[in-house]
């Protein structure tokens, strides 16, 4: 089982430490931890990447993937291929310019649709596909309607957000003829995180302070004076139900997460 996992915070030096502190959420079953994983990740006006895109049968360990990332704003998946083999192209978050997008689910009869969910894409966006997962043009059938309205670039809308993933699902679940694909993902553009939840559990948690570092005591890393307490907000989904102490994103549902840590939630439109 893959999971998904969205970190926004007011502080760049504590994402081990708060993968650290939320592990029990979202680490797997010990079965779960053999597979491909990737986090990408914001650095001021850069967007990162770290990938393993094939299973080395060692178990996932957050906290220590990150240990020397350094962001406020990251996204993280652990991938068990359904469709599209394990390699980098297939390994999430994708990437389109300053986006990144992270999925688990699948694409029902996604073989048979595939074509024509490339086909309503405009040229530079369907010659920016580098896999073959359902996944990643799930991606791009998103980004096609922020262009379509004129939104791929600076902060688009809440607005465009929910119309163009709302477009998105409507077309595959049109294709595939059911309303049954399981469709969670995270989208980020540094500046803001959008979760949507459908068909699967997928949970959110807002945290203030860090009681429980991955690092020693003695080994921490001494904070300058005047520093801020440590708030951030955690996305997981991919597990059987939602973690514990976790808020539950209704289904069909997009939510919005901003820089400020401001939370708003919207159905997906019909």
């Amino acid at each position: 089982m893959a999971r998904l996992i969205g970190y926004m915070a007011n502080r760049s030096d504590r994402l081990r430490d708060a993968l650290h502190q939320e592990r029990q959420a979202i680490a797997g079953l010990p079965v779960d931890q053999r597979g491909a994983w990737g986090i990408g990740f914001y650095q001021g006006d850069e967007v990162l990447h770290k990938k393993q895109p094939a299973p080395d049968g060692e178990p996932i360990d957050w906290s220590v993937i990150a240990s020397k990332i350094q962001t406020d704003c990251a996204v993280a998946h652990l991938r068990q291929a359904t469709v599209g083999g394990f390699s980098v192209d297939n390994t999430h978050p994708f990437r389109f310019r300053h986006w990144l997008f992270a999925h688990v689910g699948t694409v029902l009869s996604f073989e048979e649709i595939k074509d024509q969910l490339r086909e309503g894409l405009p040229d530079f966006l369907r010659r920016n596909i580098r896999g073959n997962s359902d996944s990643e043009l799930f991606f791009h059938l998103i980004l096609a309607g922020l262009h379509t309205q004129n939104q791929l670039e600076g902060e688009p809308s809440d607005d465009a957000i929910v119309g163009s993933v709302s477009a998105a699902v409507k077309r595959i679940d049109e294709l595939s003829g059911a309303s049954t694909s399981t469709l969670n993902m995270i989208l980020s553009n540094g500046r803001g995180m959008f979760a949507l939840r459908r068909g699967s559990a997928f949970g959110y948690r807002e945290h203030e302070g860090l009681e429980d570092p991955a690092e020693p005591r003695e080994e921490r890393v001494s904070v300058r004076p005047g520093s801020p307490q440590l708030h951030y907000t955690m996305l997981v989904s991919g597990g059987a139900g939602v973690p514990n102490g976790y808020e539950a994103l209704a289904d069909a549902s997009l939510l919005s997460l901003t820089r400020e840590q401001k939370l708003k939630t919207y159905p997906l439109a019909p």
